[in-house]
C-alpha cells in the first residue's frame, strides 16, 4: 500500500490533496485512481482510503482513521559532523524509533568543512520523512536546528541521561515509558569542558562497543542498546 504524510487535520470523507513530491512518485509507480493508500500526519493519525484523479494528477479520499500512541522519547544529541553521513544518520534513526534528533554546534564539530549546517535542516527532514514511509511508523523523527551545548541541554526531557564514552559503563536499565538522552561526540569527542558540561547535566558514561564508533553507528548502537534495554524491562 502506498503510504504518504500530508498536512495533520483530515477526516473521514475528506479528499486530501497531496504533495508534488508524493504525486511525482505515485506517477512514477503507475498508481491509479482506486488503489488503496495510507495518508499520515506525523503525528500519530493514520488514514486508509483510495487514490481519487485530481485533474490530471491523483488525491486521497479518507475512508477510516487510526492512531498509534506515541512513543516513548528517545533523544539522541549528536555532534553536527558531516551532513551526508547525518543525513543517513537521520533516516536510519527514524527506522530504530527515534524520536528526537538534535545536532549540536561543539568545538570539533566547527573543524569539519562538510559540517551539517542550518541550511540542510529541510533536506534532514525530507529524508526522515522518506524513511517513515517506508518503515512503517506513524510519529515523525522531530530534527531540532543546530545548537549550541548548553541549550540543547536546558531543552532536554526529564529521564536518564548516557554519554557514549569508549571508557564508560555498561547502559543502565530504562524504563519502558521514560525519556532517555544519549548524548554521541562528533569526530574527536567532546572536548573536556563539554564533557564537563554533560556531568553537570547528570550524564552517565556509557560504552556502546569494544572500538571507537563513527559518530553515525554510535548514534545508531545507542538507540538500539537503549530498546533492548527498554524490552528487559517490560
Amino acid at each position: 500500500m502506498h503510504r504518504v504524510i500530508v498536512d495533520p487535520g483530515f477526516a473521514v470523507g475528506q479528499r486530501v490533496p497531496l504533495a508534488e513530491e508524493d504525486r511525482h512518485h505515485l506517477r512514477v509507480r503507475r498508481a491509479e485512481a482506486g488503489q488503496r493508500i495510507e495518508v499520515l500526519d506525523g503525528q500519530g493519525r493514520i488514514g486508509v482510503g483510495r487514490l481519487v484523479a485530481d485533474g490530471r494528477d491523483l488525491a486521497a479520499v479518507v475512508e477510516s482513521i487510526g492512531a498509534e500512541a506515541e512513543p516513548p522519547g528517545l533523544w539522541l544529541l549528536v555532534g553536527a559532523g558531516d551532513k551526508d553521513r547525518f543525513l543517513w544518520l537521520a533516516e536510519k534513526a527514524v527506522e530504530l524509533g527515534v524520536t528526537d534528533l538534535v545536532p549540536v554546534d561543539t568545538a570539533r564539530s566547527r573543524n569539519v568543512a562538510t559540517r551539517l549546517r542550518g541550511e540542510h535542516h529541510d533536506r534532514v527532514v525530507r529524508r526522515a520523512e522518506e524513511a517513515l514511509k517506508q518503515a512503517g511508523g506513524a510519529w515523525s523523527l522531530r530534527l531540532h536546528p543546530v545548537v549550541a551545548l548548553a541549550p540543547a541541554l536546558a531543552s532536554l526531557p526529564p529521564g536518564p541521561r548516557l554519554l557514549a564514552d569508549p571508557t564508560g559503563g555498561p547502559t543502565p536499565a530504562c524504563g519502558s515509558a521514560e525519556a532517555v538522552t544519549v548524548a554521541i561526540g562528533p569526530e574527536g569527542g567532546f572536548t573536556d569542558e563539554e564533557r564537563s558540561e554533560f556531568g553537570a547535566a547528570g550524564f552517565v558514561p556509557v560504552r556502546l562497543a569494544n572500538r571507537i564508533l563513527r559518530f553515525e553507528t554510535a548514534a545508531l548502537a545507542a538507540a538500539v542498546t537503549v530498546a533492548l534495554r527498554r524490552k528487559e524491562t517490560s
